[in-house]
């Protein structure tokens, strides 16, 4: 028996509903990540927009959610109004970000859909 994706009985992920504390490598990933406050930061695949979200919280000077899915997005700046965040996420539509206009790139479940991530690795720099 298939069921829609639509379905009331379709089995949530807990990453769905709970956000980044549904996530079970949150703990170990909020361990390497630098301090937020003033970053500028993008989320690549931002899905439901969490990260973005817990990003602002923390102090972000910019965040920047992008995402494929245009279902994605919208429950994403639902999520974001009833938060009054003032960055939504948006639609990715090509090569984003450009040279030194973020502070921090972040990406959760997302480059296994990628054909080719070599062009993500370019240069980097560490900020201290």
């Amino acid at each position: 028996m298939t069921m829609p994706i639509s379905s009331p009985d379709t089995p949530r992920l807990d990453r769905s509903v709970k956000g980044l504390d549904g996530a079970p490598e949150w703990p170990a990933i909020q361990q390497i990540l630098p301090t937020m406050r003033d970053l500028r930061a993008v989320d690549l695949g931002c899905g439901y927009g969490w990260f973005c979200r817990w990003a602002r919280d923390q102090g972000a000077a910019q965040i920047t959610g992008l995402d494929l899915s245009q279902r994605m997005l919208e429950r994403a700046r639902e999520m974001t109004r009833r938060r009054r965040h003032r960055v939504p996420p948006r639609r990715f539509t090509g090569p984003q970000p450009t040279a030194n206009s973020c502070d921090l790139v972040y990406s959760s479940l997302t480059l296994h859909y990628l054909p080719d991530i070599a062009p993500l690795a370019g240069p980097t720099s560490t900020r201290h």
